[in-house]
């Protein structure tokens, strides 16, 4: 079987299903109870100690007056099944067109690997992966 070419086919190919395929930022595979978060490549970070990733940023999808955007809905409710029903939290990683633009457009989808991760919440409000597994996609 090829590696998959872009984000849909990843998701195909690791059975998880996008709310909507434009502007999900993740997506679920329920039989498995796992969760697929897009992480910007370059939004790496310490936490503890270890190199993690900004899952969300506390301001990301909410607008001035504080409403949540589709996006930001979808991917708390992912977030819950994390915390609330013990679904394993997976990554995978896009990279920007443009890295100052906002907001961002995807450029490319890295689909060679996804990566197991350790959620956790900062006092900040924003939520960080520490990579605890690699796997690789062929």
């Amino acid at each position: 079987m090829a590696r998959p070419q872009n984000r849909s086919q990843l998701m195909d190919r690791l059975g998880a299903v996008q709310l909507n395929t434009v502007w999900s930022w993740c997506g679920v595979n329920d039989s498995e109870r796992k969760v697929y978060f897009s992480i910007w490549t370059d939004n790496s970070c310490t936490h503890d100690g270890a190199k993690a990733y900004l899952v969300q940023g506390p301001e990301w999808g909410i607008s001035e007056n504080g409403g949540k955007s589709p996006a930001r809905n979808d991917q708390d409710a992912k977030l819950a099944l994390v915390f609330e029903q013990g679904y394993e939290p997976w990554c995978y990683f896009i990279e920007a067109k443009d890295r100052s633009a906002h907001p961002r457009e995807i450029g490319s989808t890295l689909t060679s690997f996804v990566l197991l991760l350790k959620l956790d919440r900062r006092a900040d409000g924003s939520i960080v992966g520490t990579p605890l597994k690699r796997v690789e996609i062929g």
